[in-house]
């Protein structure tokens, strides 16, 4: 009897380390499929805001960790938190290696969204004698936005000083006392804006500096995960659907991302950019092949 309940208790305890065994194996191998992506409420970045609000990435492998500074995209990633990021090239081209990073699909061209603004004047700017203290993320587009607008706007022989700053930080500057510089994007501008601030430059006006936003995804996830990827294009493109079709209810779902902005300061920035989810794209493949960014994964 004693060893009848033995043999028992003994199956009953190996099919428990069994099943904890299969248990543990399947959570590792769905964690270890997953494909984490790094984001931030960029007005190009909302579909997949509201994608995820709306439940529709959840049998996907795909997760989004939401960022505010655009340079956190890299620290993620070395640090092997993510696989992915949504930023402009110019966030991959600061990246210390990015061999394995392919765009997977093209999501906007920033038309006026991102800007260069000001307590002063531009013709004020030229004038100044004084050095002009510039609040911008270093390690991301904001340096080479700035660069471009300094040279097309021939302000080389002004003296500035460049500090490394996030756009929550960025939000909190005054626009009184010397003059300053600040880099910044929406949603974030919309609050400088309300504080006193000026747009002296944006990406609709310099005719040098092109700043396209993409999916970027390290090529061995995307090996893996082609069919996904396909997947979350479609995804992307359902969302976009509902801001240009519903867009009052679109809103609702992601304002509370959107840092305070109303309904009529979101719409304004989607018309401050051109969607590139749809329509030809050679143009701007050229463009990003142009700058050593490999586009062999693009898809439309």
């Amino acid at each position: 009897m004693n060893n009848s309940k033995s043999k028992i208790l003994w199956i009953v305890g190996l099919g428990l380390m069994l099943l904890g065994a299969g248990l543990s194996y399947f959570s590792q191998h769905e964690t270890d499929r997953q494909v984490r992506i790094s984001s931030n409420p960029w007005v190009g970045f909302t579909p997949f805001i509201y994608a995820q609000e709306k439940g529709w990435l959840e049998k996907t492998p795909f997760r989004f960790t939401w960022v505010v500074d655009l340079s956190e995209n890299a620290r993620l990633y070395e640090r092997g938190f993510t696989q992915g990021f949504t930023a402009t090239q110019y966030e991959l081209l600061h990246f210390k290696d990015y061999s394995h990073f392919r765009p997977i699909f093209l999501i906007d061209r920033s038309a006026g969204a991102d800007v260069i603004m000001s307590n002063r004047k531009l013709t004020q700017l030229r004038k100044s004698k004084e050095t002009i203290n510039v609040y911008l993320e270093m390690g991301s587009m904001n340096e080479d936005f700035f660069k471009a607008f300094v040279t097309e706007n021939k302000l080389t022989e002004l003296q500035f000083k460049l500090s490394d700053t996030s756009q929550k930080e960025v939000t909190q500057l005054s626009p009184q006392g010397a003059p300053v510089i600040v880099i910044s994007y929406a949603p974030y501008s919309t609050e400088l804006t309300k504080k006193g601030f000026e747009v002296v430059s944006s990406t609709a006006e310099l005719q040098s500096f092109f700043v396209i936003d993409a999916l970027f995804v390290d090529e061995r996830a995307v090996s893996a995960s082609a069919k996904e990827i396909k997947q979350l294009k479609i995804i992307f493109d359902k969302a976009l659907d509902a801001l240009h079709s519903r867009p009052q209810e679109y809103y609702e779902v992601v304002h509370g991302y959107l840092e305070g902005q109303t309904y009529d300061e979101f719409m304004a920035t989607t018309k401050q950019v051109e969607w590139l989810n749809q329509g030809d794209i050679s143009r701007y493949r050229q463009l990003l092949d142009s700058q050593q960014v490999i586009t062999d994964r693009l898809i439309q």
